[in-house]
């Protein structure tokens, strides 16, 4: 009897001993019901995938958003700058939220995490042997990002049901019950209107950050996009950088980045500790090749981009209602795009202030490009 009892005990400790080895991670923030001066705890079963069920999320008018961290401490924490779904980064922003309830999971390895609105319908990406999950906020619009896709016929398909829907368009269209779209290989973020029905494959974004690519930018916080026509080779031509250090990366995560210490031209690294690319001061055309992480910056004769003499100051950010752009010189036009490149506003002012009224705009992060004589910035700006 006496061994059986030190037998269950030493079995127990074992049992203990192995379930302390995972990390504690826990959910915080503004946007949660115990605000930022409390951890809710997080399950998991392997140490690397961490789920919390029925969060509920609702926004503050000020310091929301959300952050997991580990050990109820902040001297090791994860944010980003995606919602739904996203790639954090240590020590990241506050990861921007849509009021709801959602499924929460984070993936310690990866550091990729999602909100799952709970009562909505489930939609995915199909094709035979492949099933890729979308995200939701409201149950009207889902998408993913960074998706590696296969040539083949693809459809829709909603709480899986065996008839998708697809369409003969691409990269845009309206789906119908049924039919499939043809898509090519590539890389791309995709959207989905459960309403409407309306599809849209997007090449991933590839853009520049850094001290040495926004003048007055030291925290890294604005991206500056390049232009693609395949998804594979993207450009930036004719802009001004201040000089100092700056990166490539992808959908305006690091997931992943490119670094190196060659300048002007040289081959990025995806590691995580990958320096960043010291960039001299000057009007150049950037190339950059999605696949390889070549990259060139190019002297150019132009420079019609300037960066640093627009001085546009963007409030409030984040907003719920209008933003104001306030500059020294006249602002001719601003255009604003999401986060999947597509212009969403654009529009004339020929004055020092301009106002974009953001109340149309769903929640998330839009990048505004802001025209003074011949002087462009870019800043990112926040729809609460």
């Amino acid at each position: 009897m006496k061994r059986k009892l030190l037998f269950l005990v030493a079995m127990l400790a074992c049992a203990t001993t192995s379930f302390a080895q995972f990390d504690n991670i826990g959910l915080l923030g503004g946007s949660t019901v115990t605000g930022w001066t409390s951890d809710t705890d997080m399950v998991t079963t392997d140490g690397v995938v961490y789920t919390l069920e029925n969060v509920v999320i609702v926004n503050p008018e000020s310091d929301g958003g959300v952050k997991f961290r580990k050990d109820d401490a902040w001297t090791v924490n994860w944010g980003g700058t995606g919602f739904p779904a996203g790639t954090a980064s240590p020590n990241g922003a506050n990861i921007p939220t849509v009021d709801g309830t959602y499924n929460v999971t984070f993936n310690l390895s990866t550091l990729q995490y999602s909100f799952e609105a709970i009562g909505f319908d489930e939609i995915s990406l199909v094709i035979e042997g492949t099933d890729v999950s979308m995200f939701t906020a409201d149950g009207i619009v889902y998408s993913v990002n960074n998706v590696e896709l296969e040539a083949g016929d693809y459809a829709f398909s909603v709480n899986s049901s065996t008839t998708g829907w697809g369409g003969s368009g691409f990269p845009t269209g309206t789906a119908t019950e049924g039919a499939t779209i043809p898509v090519p290989a590539n890389r791309y973020n995709i959207t989905f209107n459960n309403d409407t029905k309306q599809y849209m494959f997007n090449f991933v974004n590839i853009s520049l950050i850094g001290a040495g690519v926004v003048t007055e930018d030291p925290a890294w916080v604005t991206d500056v996009y390049l232009s693609t026509a395949d998804g594979i080779n993207y450009t930036l031509e004719d802009f001004t950088f201040p000089g100092g250090e700056g990166k490539f990366r992808l959908n305006g995560d690091w997931n992943p980045g490119w670094g190196s210490t060659d300048f002007p031209s040289g081959v990025g690294s995806t590691a995580g500790d990958a320096p960043n690319i010291p960039i001299t001061a000057g009007t150049y055309d950037v190339a950059f090749n999605r696949l390889t992480g070549d990259y060139n910056f190019a002297a150019s004769t132009n420079g019609l981009e300037d960066v640093t003499a627009a001085k546009v100051v963007a409030y409030p950010n984040p907003t719920g209602n209008v933003w104001n752009f306030e500059a020294a010189t006249v602002i001719e036009k601003a255009e604003l795009t999401d986060v999947t490149g597509k212009v969403v506003f654009a529009g004339t002012f020929n004055a020092s202030t301009a106002v974009i009224d953001a109340a149309a705009f769903a929640p998330g992060i839009y990048m505004a490009k802001i025209y003074a004589g011949t002087s462009v910035q870019v800043i990112k700006v926040i729809k609460r």
